[in-house]
Formats: C-alpha cells, structure tokens, sequence
C-alpha cells in the first residue's frame, strides 16, 4: 500500500535515437513541407475572411442607406431651421430690442437719453 501523504510522481522517458542522415533529411523535408502548407493555408484563410468582410460590409453599407439618408436629411433640416432662427433673431434686434453677444446684453438707447442725466438708463 502507498503512503496517501507522498506525492505521486510520473516520469517520461523517451527511448528515442537519434536517426541517421536520411533520417533527417526526410524529417527536415517533411518539416518544411508542413511549414509551407500552413503558409499556404494561411493565405487562402485570410483571402476568404477578406472576401467575407468585403462582402458583409457591402452588405451592411447597401442595407443601411436608407438611414444615412434620413441621417442626412435630418441634419440639413436642423440646419435650415438653425440658420432660420439666426435670421429672426438678427431681424429681430434690428429693430432695436438689443443684442446678446457672447453673454452680454447690449441694449441700444433711445435717442431721447442724451439729454437724460442718469447713469443708470
């Protein structure tokens, strides 16, 4: 019976010889046989998963241009209401009601003020 609180060790042991020239030679054939195949498969991998991106891609552009457009016209329309809004504003303070420029009010006086002698108007 074995000790339960010994660990249990497990040994490799290779037997192997070297081989002889030919041996080798054909090892070293087959190694750069593989290597070569798996370049290869390589290649032909990436080229398919090219392929499939490209094509998934064109896929998804043509499904969504329906939304860029809308996207699109969306984004022109709020501009032509922006630039609306600016013209009303800028007609608007012709009239003299006055302007805010970067945070501070400007107010136009009346031309009857400059005989008014109060700072505070």
């Amino acid at each position: 019976m074995q000790d339960p609180n010994k660990p249990v060790r497990i040994q490799f042991q290779a037997n192997v010889q070297g081989g002889g020239p030919v041996a080798k030679f054909i090892a070293g054939i087959v190694g750069l046989t593989m290597i070569g195949a798996a370049l290869f498969l390589s290649v032909f991998l990436f080229a398919g998963l090219l392929a499939v991106g490209v094509v998934a891609g064109g896929w998804f552009w043509w499904r969504t241009r329906k939304l860029r457009r809308q996207l699109r016209e969306s984004i022109d329309a709020a501009t032509r209401e922006a630039l609306r809004q600016t013209e009303a504003r800028a007609a608007a303070n012709e009239g003299g009601q006055g302007a805010v420029i970067e945070g501070d009010f400007i107010r136009a006086k009346p031309p009857d003020s400059a005989q008014n002698s109060d700072p505070r108007a």
